[in-house]
């Protein structure tokens, strides 16, 4: 009778120590980190190059291609924005004060200067949307044309998608896949 309870009695501790160290073992795992300004843009830039691919369907030969004049337009787009801002600025300066004869000739100088910034943009883009259209064929062309009309409303639905994630601590998945890309 000793020996029908003697395997029972050894299981007991085993079932006590599980019951006490699960809930120790979930203490111990690392809350969901929130993520950096440069996750993020990381994040942003995988995304629209995954979203690009998706909506082009490029061929192997056109991947390299498409992804290096993609990545041109959007630096020309960053460093446009950057000096459009910089010159808006400078008018805006410019004309909240009295005009005399002298600041006219500064006024017509950043007006010149913010006409060729435009010009420059509108320049640089034509460029590089005539090398992308060897690249791609027709249909691709009207793809990205679409995608680039749509992408950055598409991007903010996914951003809000992930932040909503993020506060449910889903995001773990999500930055560990990121980082399983790299």
């Amino acid at each position: 009778m000793k020996r029908r309870y003697l395997p029972l009695l050894s299981v007991i501790p085993v079932v006590l120590a599980l019951v006490f160290l699960i809930p120790l073992i979930r203490a111990d795992a690392p809350a969901p980190r929130s993520t950096t300004p440069s996750e993020l843009a990381e994040l942003v830039e995988t995304l629209k190059i995954w979203k690009l691919v998706d909506a082009v369907s490029p061929t192997a030969e056109q991947k390299l291609p498409l992804l290096t004049q993609f990545n041109r337009l959007e630096k020309l787009k960053m460093q446009y924005r950057q000096e459009h801002r910089q010159s808006m600025n400078r008018l805006k300066q410019l004309q909240s004060t009295p005009i005399s004869s002298n600041e006219l000739t500064e006024l017509q100088a950043a007006l010149t200067h913010h006409q060729e910034v435009e010009n420059g943009f509108v320049a640089g883009r034509q460029k590089i949307m005539d090398e992308l259209n060897e690249i791609l064929t027709v249909e691709q062309q009207a793809q990205f044309v679409l995608f680039s009309y749509s992408y950055r409303q598409e991007l903010k639905q996914t951003l809000q998608t992930l932040i909503a994630l993020q506060g449910q601590g889903k995001t773990k998945d999500i930055l560990a896949a990121k980082s399983a890309i790299k």
